[in-house]
């Protein structure tokens, strides 16, 4: 994609190390808390990024950044209609496949089974919703593709949105509405934005996204329902 090439190159590179040596703030989280909605707000940023800790919430986010559209290191790296990605201020997640190297797809995953067992947790989460929005001003076909996998493999959950031509706002990803499916008993969700024949990588952004854990209780479920930044 355009839009972030030359940042991508220098500005990305520098503040993502800035930010993976800085002391991440998580005054809202500890190792046991669960959560259903993730704001991404208690985070400092460094010249408006910042690295997910890992585990997050018993949560691995790969090819994410926190990212903070507003802060005065993006003016004339971002277009202002990109400010409204987080729709809870002042942060949201930045998704782009060139984060990390293999250039894998941007994704959510369980961090360690073993500590969620030893905090009385399933291994698995729901995926409920989230909003989402692709930045700049997406080409004609720019689609944004979600695929869950759950426990136990099986065909894997499938939904993707077709942008058209233009800026467009945040909107709310309701997945049991949008895809006609329950996003349940997850291990890994991916997501990333592809535009063009050949596939090519766009930038997209989600904020406010809302999971759900589970606690085992003499032989069934129970719904684990807090609130986290």
């Amino acid at each position: 994609m355009k839009l972030f090439s030359l940042f991508l190159t220098v500005s990305l590179i520098s503040a993502l190390i800035d930010a993976l040596s800085s002391t991440v703030n998580t005054s809202n989280t500890s190792p046991t808390s669960n959560t259903t909605l993730l704001t991404f707000d208690s985070f400092s940023t460094t010249r408006g990024l910042a690295a997910l800790p890992s585990p997050y919430h018993h949560l691995l986010f790969s090819a994410f950044l926190i990212f903070a559209p507003r802060d005065p290191a993006f003016q004339h790296l971002i277009s202002p209609h990109d400010h409204n990605c987080a729709t809870s201020a002042p942060n949201a997640l930045f998704g782009c496949c060139v984060l990390e190297e293999g250039f894998p797809n941007p994704s959510i995953a369980i961090a360690n089974a073993t500590s969620m067992a030893a905090a009385g947790l399933l291994p698995f989460f729901s995926l409920v919703s989230f909003t989402l929005k692709p930045m700049d001003a997406p080409d004609v076909g720019t689609t944004v593709y979600v695929k869950g996998y759950t426990v136990g493999g099986g065909e894997p959950l499938e939904w993707k949105v077709e942008f058209p031509l233009g800026y467009h706002l945040p909107f709310r990803v309701e997945l049991a509405k949008h895809s006609r499916d329950v996003w349940e008993r997850l291990e890994r969700v991916e997501m990333w934005a592809e535009y063009g024949e050949d596939g090519l990588d766009w930038e997209f952004c989600v904020d406010d996204l809302e999971v759900r854990f589970f606690e085992a209780v003499e032989g069934h479920d129970r719904l684990v329902h807090q609130e986290g930044g």
